[in-house]
């Protein structure tokens, strides 16, 4: 796939990079051969499959703040969870009067308590971590098992899965610290027609190239999933009702002005690929639940569909009897020309 964007819709990732995640981080000097470096691997919680690689003879500390060397989105562990530092061919971890505790291997810690390879750690949530040595290799390998199971094998962004258990902890998280976050639901428009006028193959290009255009608008804190079909979703920490629908028209625009090039197997007449996307907006309100913020943004998508397409609607949470404010609605409605 090769995609072509105008000027000024630039940000993009290589194609090759496919996800943003902690794990990428990797020794920078290759490994040789039996040269193993200390990881914690997430086995269970939001961030299941996240790699951290540990500096030998430096704590490091886990937990729920933004701040922490290993920072952890579960609403379970505490702002300040537990720490832990590598010693020879193991590691010491010590909790820090969290909340819910911190169990190895089953029981409790107390004080100060040794981490053989192969140890495992819960937090007292949802998450538990396992303690283990492997050289890069080794670690790779564990990447690409991650891989399978939070990515979406076509588009190489999260999956639906990853992307509900992340959006639990992300607003959990929100409502409990006050802050602003807003659920964005992308889905292109008129799909059905690319896929009758090029093939199949052709319509999983198009979904490629948006999936590709989409992280090159987005923050590095944003979390990008494919929703289903030709829909993706976005959840956007820290962002307020009116940010949601700026980086909505920014999305808009980008797929608007990119296309890709396409050539099918066994020769063929060459395309070139482009389509153009409607989006929904939600901002989380107090006391929502996450069904109702993806039904709010569901709504704004409906909205924005009926709009003409091409076109971005942001609207408040729903109101106690489950129905937007047209007016509302209106007022924050985009236009319909990139």
């Amino acid at each position: 796939m090769r995609v072509e964007s105008a000027p000024g819709a630039g940000g993009h990732l290589p194609v090759e990079q496919r996800s943003e995640r902690t794990w990428t981080t990797l020794p920078s000097t290759p490994c040789a051969a039996g040269r193993r470096h200390a990881f914690l691997l997430v086995l269970a919680g939001p961030q299941l499959g996240e790699i951290y690689p540990l500096a030998p003879d430096r704590e490091l500390v886990i937990g729920r703040r933004d701040d922490c060397d290993l920072p952890i989105r579960d609403d379970g562990v505490s702002r300040r969870h537990a720490a832990i530092r590598v010693e020879g061919e193991g590691a010491v971890l010590r909790d820090l009067g969290s909340a819910n505790g911190t169990y190895v291997d089953g029981a409790r810690a107390e004080g100060e308590v040794r981490l053989a390879d192969g140890g495992r750690v819960s937090l007292g949530g949802a998450t538990v971590l396992k303690f283990a040595w492997a050289d890069e290799l080794e670690a790779r390998w564990q990447m690409k098992l991650a891989e399978i199971a939070l990515l979406d094998p076509l588009t190489g962004v999260f999956n639906r899965r990853h992307l509900d258990d992340r959006l639990a902890a992300e607003l959990a998280a929100a409502q409990r610290h006050g802050r602003s976050m807003s659920v964005l639901l992308v889905d292109v428009d008129r799909f059905r027609a690319v896929n009758e006028a090029h093939g199949q193959a052709a319509g999983d290009e198009a979904l490629k190239m948006v999936a590709f255009v989409l992280r090159g608008a987005l923050r590095r804190e944003d979390v990008l999933a494919r929703a289903g079909g030709a829909s993706f979703a976005v959840i956007a920490r820290e962002t307020t009702l009116a940010g949601g629908r700026a980086l909505g028209e920014r999305i808009r625009r980008a797929v608007a002005r990119s296309r890709c090039a396409w050539q099918p197997e066994g020769g063929g007449e060459a395309a070139s690929i482009g389509v153009k996307v409607s989006v929904g907006v939600a901002e989380v309100a107090e006391g929502r639940t996450q069904r109702e913020v993806m039904e709010s943004a569901g709504r704004a998508l409906q909205l924005a569909k009926q709009a003409g397409r091409n076109t971005v609607v942001a609207i408040p949470m729903a109101p106690a009897e489950g129905r937007p404010d047209p007016a509302q609605a209106a007022m924050t409605r985009g236009g319909a020309a990139p």
